[in-house]
């Protein structure tokens, strides 16, 4: 098996539920001449806020943050792990990018160029229903993720916030308290505050623009 191939069958994966919408290797095959894997620094610009985007890309590996920016204030919307794919909304809906991106870390992005995603998407219908497999599983995540979050004390949304960064598991988050502070609409003293009663608590341990989760369940009973 090629190196691309086996690039090609991880997106496969990426999108979604094989059972659904089943690959066959021809359709891997296809996808595997098709995509692009482009390395970036941290720090570089991938989407431009109210810019067209022609791409679809899959992070294979690092993280990106995703910025809004109202006048001269930029607000940190998300972080994208491995897996997540980008520029997906803007590009079927023809639109402006909502937001800004930029990669948080060293990234290894899976990219499939425009002309490359019109004739996957015309000829290969398992790509067409993974995508939109895709797309509705995290929306439905983002409105459930907005529903825990917002009605919730504060306690219970950086709680919310820690498990969802973790996946629910002991981890490591590399994000200064500054940007979990963005993520939830909250002043840093307050989330700073927060996080050092869960940390007296024996259920994270605090450093300098990192933070470890040690007792998932601890903090799931935070949020109840």
């Amino acid at each position: 098996m090629t190196g691309m191939f086996r690039q090609a069958a991880w997106l496969a994966r990426s999108l979604g539920r094989g059972d659904l919408a089943p690959f066959t290797d021809d359709d891997i095959r296809e996808l595997a001449e098709s995509i692009g894997l482009r390395t970036v620094e941290a720090g570089t610009p991938l989407l431009e806020q109210g810019k067209p985007v022609a791409f679809i890309a899959v992070i294979q590996r690092g993280d990106v943050g995703l910025y809004y920016r109202s006048g001269l204030r930029r607000v940190m919307l998300q972080r994208l792990h491995e897996g997540d794919v980008l520029g997906d909304v803007p590009y079927f809906c023809r639109t402006g990018s909502p937001f800004s991106a930029r990669s948080l870390s060293e990234v290894d992005l899976l990219h499939l160029e425009d002309e490359v995603l019109r004739r996957l998407l015309y000829t290969r219908p398992a790509v067409t229903q993974r995508f939109l497999y895709s797309l509705a599983t995290r929306l439905e995540r983002m409105q459930r993720r907005l529903l825990e979050i917002t009605q919730r004390d504060l306690r219970g949304q950086v709680a919310t916030l820690l498990l969802n960064e973790t996946e629910e598991q002991p981890g490591e988050i590399h994000l200064p308290q500054s940007t979990l502070a963005e993520l939830l609409g909250a002043t840093r003293p307050s989330v700073n505050q927060v996080l050092k009663g869960f940390e007296r608590e024996g259920l994270v341990r605090l450093s300098y623009r990192r933070l470890e989760v040690v007792d998932p369940d601890g903090l799931r009973r935070a949020i109840s």
